[in-house]
């Protein structure tokens, strides 16, 4: 089985910050309206024979651009493919560590 380390199931303001503007203007891609389905993940991830994906949240300098708990959620709907990876902003290191420990203890992340 092959299985995906780190990857992102991308919201809308995952994929509206500014770290992406250049990446979409390369590919001549827009920014979808709505949220993403996550058959479209599930999709790619068959298309590539990717068993089970980490699914990692993200944390930016501006705060949380894929929350721990969006990808909770999406790992509740679906367990058999995903495991969460939580993220935390570290240059809070005490409320990184007590998020990290609700993130493994409350919403079941992994890592």
């Amino acid at each position: 089985m092959t299985i995906d380390v780190w990857m992102q199931h991308p919201t809308p303001s995952f994929l509206r910050n500014d770290i992406f503007a250049s990446l979409l203007r390369w590919t001549g891609q827009t920014i979808p309206e709505g949220e993403i389905p996550i058959e479209l993940t599930l999709g790619a991830m068959d298309a590539a024979s990717v068993g089970v994906g980490l699914l990692s949240a993200w944390y930016g300098p501006n705060g949380a651009w894929i929350s721990n708990d969006e990808v909770a959620a999406l790992v509740r709907a679906h367990p058999t493919r995903f495991h969460g990876l939580a993220s935390v902003n570290v240059m809070e290191p005490m409320t990184a560590v007590r998020e990290l420990r609700r993130a493994v203890k409350e919403l079941g992340m992994k890592g």
